[in-house]
């Protein structure tokens, strides 16, 4: 490269999103399709406060997807943003990881199960058993057979 010239740098994708209940907003379907994220994915983010035409400040997290591409501003920054419920902001996509890749399936289902709040009523025995497969990894105990 050539002295003077700076290297552009550009997202993986850029869009707007309407801001709904307690900071979600969703990365488009368009966009998940094309870089093949999906459910439970994590996502690097940039996101920019714009006001009349200029951006009036930005935050970058981490977050993790889920249905319908949904995801969440985290509380902190969309009050140092002043980030409110139906404005719109301008997000970049820096990066994406896909979580099966890292966790597998079986990670994948202990995600779904937290996400869920699954529970169970047990029994004295169920009790015993669970106990007794401490060490055996979160995974038994959560999907323990009957």
């Amino acid at each position: 490269m050539a002295e003077g010239q700076e290297r552009i740098v550009e997202p993986l994708a850029k869009f707007h999103a309407q801001v709904y209940k307690n900071g979600r907003i969703s990365l488009p379907s368009h966009e998940r399709k094309y870089f093949g994220i999906g459910d439970h994915d994590i996502v690097e983010l940039i996101v920019r406060k714009i006001e009349e035409g200029k951006i009036i400040g930005r935050g970058w997290f981490l977050a993790q997807l889920t249905v319908k591409g949904r995801l969440t501003i985290p509380q902190g920054l969309r009050e140092e943003l002043n980030i409110n419920d139906g404005d719109f902001v301008e997000v970049l996509l820096l990066g994406f990881i896909h979580v099966e890749d890292v966790l597998g399936k079986e990670g994948i289902r202990i995600i779904r199960a937290i996400r869920s709040n699954e529970y169970k009523l047990i029994s004295d025995e169920d009790e015993k058993r669970l106990l007794s497969m401490i060490g055996r990894g979160i995974y038994h105990m959560l999907y323990f057979k009957e």
